[in-house]
């Protein structure tokens, strides 16, 4: 976790710092009891942020993540996207191979 305070005299900056703050604060309020507490912060923290990166849709059907990523062309989803397979025995990535 980093430390951010916003950009310096800069009251939007601040308030878009402090938004965020604020969401995750709540969401880990959200997620502190429920079936198989997560009792290390670490782990909750990162299921805060997988829930707020992939599964908050809001009003959309389409994930955040997948938002973030649309208009990168580095970055497009593909059908059977493929994948390298790095063999531990040999050292060696063997692909690529469709992923299924």
């Amino acid at each position: 976790i980093t430390h951010v305070t916003g950009i310096p005299h800069s009251p939007t900056g601040q308030a878009i710092v402090e938004r965020a703050h604020h969401t995750l604060k709540s969401l880990l309020l959200k997620q502190k009891g429920g079936v198989g507490v997560l009792t290390i912060p670490e782990e909750r923290l990162l299921k805060a942020i997988y829930t707020l990166n992939f599964l908050n849709c809001s009003a959309s059907d389409i994930p955040p993540i997948a938002k973030h990523f649309a208009n990168n062309n580095l970055f497009q989803f593909q059908e059977k996207t493929p994948v390298l397979v790095h063999d531990l025995d040999t050292g060696l990535n063997k692909g690529p191979y469709p992923l299924i």
